[in-house]
């Protein structure tokens, strides 16, 4: 499954929509690495994980920063560690010889960044945004 960034996705969030777009050319560029090597798959895999991580840290720091509620935030950073602990499995299969192509480490990453950055990402910013519009 592939994703190409159009307008549905956008957040309004400057930095959030970035990262996103970035995440996809991340898991696009999967499909190149597939293609010169094993090694190269790794590197990319990584590189996907490494950023992922990174924006996960981002949205929790916005999360605090605009004080957004309890349990939403939970509901959101419940689903950060449940991706980190499954993807960190399908690397290790894929390291181990277990997985030989992408394709579903792939589908596995696009699947989740339309159903939780594209979904709970966008109440994030709707709660944020209905914020800024209220007179304190």
């Amino acid at each position: 499954m592939e994703i190409t960034w159009d307008a549905s996705f956008e957040t309004g969030n400057e930095l959030i929509d970035r990262q996103h777009r970035q995440i996809l050319e991340l898991v696009d560029q999967l499909t190149e690495a597939e293609l010169e090597s094993h090694d190269e798959v790794l590197r990319a895999l990584d590189a996907v994980m490494d950023f992922t991580l990174d924006h996960f840290h981002a949205e929790e720091n916005v999360m605090r920063q605009v004080q957004y509620p309890a349990e939403p935030t939970k509901e959101m950073v419940d689903e950060h560690d449940e991706f980190k602990s499954y993807a960190r499995l399908r690397v290790l299969e894929f390291r181990k010889g277990e997985w030989t192509a992408v394709k579903p480490l792939q589908d596995f990453l696009a699947d989740w960044l339309t159903t939780h950055e594209f979904g709970l990402d966008l109440l994030l910013v709707n709660w944020i945004r209905a914020q800024a519009a209220s007179p304190s």
